[in-house]
């Protein structure tokens, strides 16, 4: 039985388009054995030229979309909740329980958030199963990828990537699945550029052996086929293999 994916994406970048794109044709040319129910995001339609695109090419490959403004959501209290940690807390089990009555009916057996900008809360972490695209490797700075990039730079550190994890009420912070890394090399948009380019061979690759079920989640564990796995797989190998037979103009 095809494994059953839910998506959640804000569709604020290209990246976040190209993510999509490269599991659907996955999908489509029988690489990947699941098929879609249901896309959502938290950005209606006309809040940004990027998110209308990104809205449109969902619809055309023929997946179901579901939205709910976070932007629209309560806006004075989310506001309040920048300078009040408790105020932006309840806004967000608040928000989460709107979008998981939108989504009642629609079923999952996986949920991936890619370029989801929302920290999701413990409520949802136990409705679903679901595992985040985080661009810093395991252990290392949380938060949005702007915010990683300018922590990257000023530790000094000399190799970033990207992970897949289970989403748990930490942020940031569940179990690893999958990994890349790489040199830091340049600045702010050259350490974006390369991580964004192995994203996509990542998260391609991750959701291939969940297909596969060669990985599977139960009770808030990954499970590497009977072995609960302990740290997340390094796939830097496969992702510059991936990079090098798709043509230099993804990197």
């Amino acid at each position: 039985m095809a494994l059953r994916l839910g998506w959640f994406s804000s569709g604020r970048d290209r990246a976040a388009e190209e993510l999509f794109r490269v599991i659907d044709s996955g999908i489509k040319d029988g690489t990947i054995d699941a098929e879609f129910s249901f896309c959502f995001s938290n950005r209606g339609e006309g809040e940004s030229e990027a998110s209308d695109s990104f809205l449109r090419t969902v619809r055309q490959a023929g997946v179901p979309v579901v939205t709910y403004s976070s932007a629209g959501f309560k806006p004075e209290i989310r506001a309040s909740g920048k300078t009040d940690p408790s105020i932006m807390e309840q806004w967000r089990l608040d928000y989460d329980r709107e979008v998981m009555a939108a989504l009642n009916g629609l079923t999952a057996d996986l949920i991936v958030l890619a370029g989801y900008m929302l920290i999701v809360g413990p409520e949802m972490c136990e409705r679903y199963t679901m595992i985040n695209l985080h661009p810093a490797l395991p252990g290392g700075p949380t938060g949005t990828w702007q915010q990683v990039i300018e922590e990257i730079l000023e530790s000094g550190a000399r190799r970033t990537g990207a992970m897949m994890h289970l989403v748990t009420p930490e942020l940031d912070r569940g179990p690893a699945i999958s990994y890349f890394s790489f040199p830091v090399s340049g600045g702010f948009d050259e350490i974006r550029r390369s991580g964004a380019a192995r994203e996509l061979p990542l998260i391609l690759a991750t959701v291939t052996e969940f297909a596969k079920g060669h990985l599977s989640v139960k009770d808030g564990r990954v499970y590497a086929g009977d072995q609960i796995l302990a740290a997340g797989f390094d796939l830097t190998d496969k992702v510059e293999e991936w990079l090098r037979e798709n043509g230099s103009a993804h990197a």
